[in-house]
């Protein structure tokens, strides 16, 4: 991976390993998690549009376009982020992220049997090897979490697993049709649809937006989550399929559980386990597989 790629994936893992930090202060603040999601990715999708207009770039409505705008606007923004927000009520942010390290595995297996004609998103011994791996180094950092089988929080468990997999489907599409549609329309649209549905959604199913404490925390964390969790970094994700394979891109998944610990480890006085060592080694040793040439 050469620096003009290299720079902007690690900032993109970076940033979504915070991002979980600040949607959990979102939560505990008292933001209902479909109204958090549609508040998120309105502003940010409205950003898009702006640069869109200042670039002056038109945006595609072909019928191809439009399936990839709806695919990806409401299977996983709306579904995946909804439900995750959803799940975090319930489950620690670690857990989420680390949940999260299993969609490369999942868009791999869809990828090898959706792009059958690119070589570079077959399924080989290299990248089952760098699969396994870092959903090793995933299981590994897992079992240091403590969940009740009966209880809300594995329930999160199983419907979070089920929306990763549902999300799968809309990236590789994506990659398939990259060309059909630019990485700045594709956010634009895909997230302002995004925002309506899940406000419309927060009406539907009435969560009290009045509960809500517009502490000044809250309000930097919302900013946080809109211009580096929805702008910055899926302006990065969908400008990274131009380059890399959708294995590749997706693998971006597993890196914020070691971004989330690291950063708990240096500015929360959190301690860092050997198993947490353990698993980080894993991954990182899966990334070099999967990068390499």
């Amino acid at each position: 991976m050469n620096n003009k790629i290299l720079f902007p994936f690690i900032a993109l893992c970076v940033i979504w390993g915070s991002t979980w930090y600040f949607i959990k202060i979102s939560l505990n603040a008292g933001v209902p998690p479909f109204y958090g999601v549609g508040l998120r990715f309105l502003f940010s999708g409205i950003i898009f549009y702006l640069y869109i207009y200042y670039k002056k770039l038109s945006i595609p409505f072909t019928p191809q376009a439009i399936k990839l705008y709806l695919s990806f606007g409401l299977l996983n923004f709306s579904l995946s982020y909804g439900m995750t927000y959803w799940a975090t009520q319930y489950i620690f942010s670690s857990i989420s992220s680390i949940l999260w390290g299993l969609f490369p595995l999942f868009t791999s297996l869809m990828a090898h049997f959706m792009i059958k004609d690119d070589p570079n998103e077959r399924l080989n011994k290299n990248k089952i090897a760098a699969l396994f791996t870092g959903l090793a180094g995933v299981i590994i950092m897992s079992t240091n979490q403590e969940i009740d089988l009966a209880s809300q929080s594995f329930l999160a468990i199983l419907v979070l697993i089920a929306v990763i997999i549902i999300a799968a489907y809309p990236s590789v599409l994506y990659k398939k049709y990259n060309d059909e549609v630019g990485p700045y329309q594709m956010n634009a649209v895909c997230q302002v649809l995004t925002g309506f549905v899940m406000l419309f959604m927060s009406f539907l199913v009435k969560e009290d937006t009045s509960v809500i404490l517009w502490t000044n925390e809250l309000i930097l964390s919302t900013l946080y989550l809109i211009i580096f969790g929805g702008f910055i970094s899926w302006g990065i994700y969908f400008w990274l399929y131009q380059y890399l394979n959708v294995t590749q891109v997706t693998y971006v998944a597993i890196f914020p559980p070691i971004v989330a610990i690291l950063l708990g480890w240096v500015f929360l006085g959190e301690i860092l386990t050997t198993k947490e060592i353990i698993g980080t080694l894993f991954i990182l040793g899966s990334s070099i597989l999967i990068y390499r040439k």
